[in-house]
């Protein structure tokens, strides 16, 4: 179970996109785990009696291999989620059980969680201080509830264009030159957001080394110019023997004519 303390307890149904997947890739290390808490793997039936010793040993191999299994799973859900949240669940005999209660209370198949999902995609922005990949992999956690929502009430799902099209509009002022040039492409099937993601990460990199660049030059400049001013303050004048100026700077010299 130590594998668990690695994952945010799921709180309520902000926490559920994440969590769900994170959860089913830890469960995934457990042989028989992901198929306990979809259905897949069920605990066999009660044998008749005076079976033969290899049904029954076969009914055993297979009676241990769920226990196990379904075990593992309960164990890694319950102790991934919040008490409040255990409430919920802690009256479910399997993982299947469990996992379809959470589905129920989180997952975007009513209305009004589907709305919301809807609603937060939609309203999705850049934040300052993060990257591309970041803002993708937020981006399509949204989009595949969203997706799972509408398939779960039997609507079409909604195509790409919409997720690349949200991308471009999400970009900041930093990315104009990109979306520009994007939007010049003639081919649609260079348009898919695979390749969109790509352009952009690699874009995203190039900038920040010009950026890096430009900065280290203006950092340098700056740091002659105080170089030369130090230099200068510290020079002597050849007419008046004074620090702080130069000959053509000197008040004395000057006024001698």
């Amino acid at each position: 179970m130590e594998l668990a303390k690695h994952i945010k307890p799921l709180t309520g149904e902000t926490d559920w996109p994440i969590w769900k997947r994170k959860i089913r890739d830890l469960l995934d290390y457990h042989e028989g785990a992901l198929d306990a808490i979809d259905g897949r793997l069920v605990k066999p039936e009660p044998l008749q009696v005076g079976a033969e010793d290899n049904v029954v040993k076969e009914h055993k191999m297979k009676s241990d291999f769920f226990r196990k299994a379904n075990s593992y799973a309960k164990s890694m859900i319950s102790s991934s989620v919040t008490d409040t949240v255990y409430q919920k669940i802690m009256n479910k005999d399997t993982a299947h059980e469990a996992w379809e209660a959470l589905k129920l209370n989180f997952e975007a198949s009513s209305k009004d969680q589907l709305f919301k999902i809807c609603t937060e995609f939609f309203a999705f922005s850049w934040i300052n201080g993060e990257d591309v990949s970041t803002h993708v992999a937020k981006l399509k956690n949204l989009w595949f509830e969203l997706n799972n929502g509408l398939k779960a009430k039997n609507e079409n799902a909604l195509p790409d264009l919409i997720l690349v099209c949200k991308v471009l509009q999400i970009l900041p002022g930093d990315f104009e030159n990109f979306r520009s040039s994007w939007m010049l492409l003639s081919k649609n099937e260079e348009k898919t957001f695979e390749e969109l993601i790509t352009q952009l990460c690699m874009y995203e990199r190039n900038f920040r080394k010009t950026t890096e660049s430009a900065t280290g030059a203006a950092f340098l400049v700056k740091s002659e110019k105080k170089k030369s001013k130090k230099s200068k303050e510290n020079d002597i004048c050849n007419y008046c023997k004074k620090k702080g100026h130069w000959v053509k700077k000197c008040y004395k010299w000057i006024a001698d004519g």
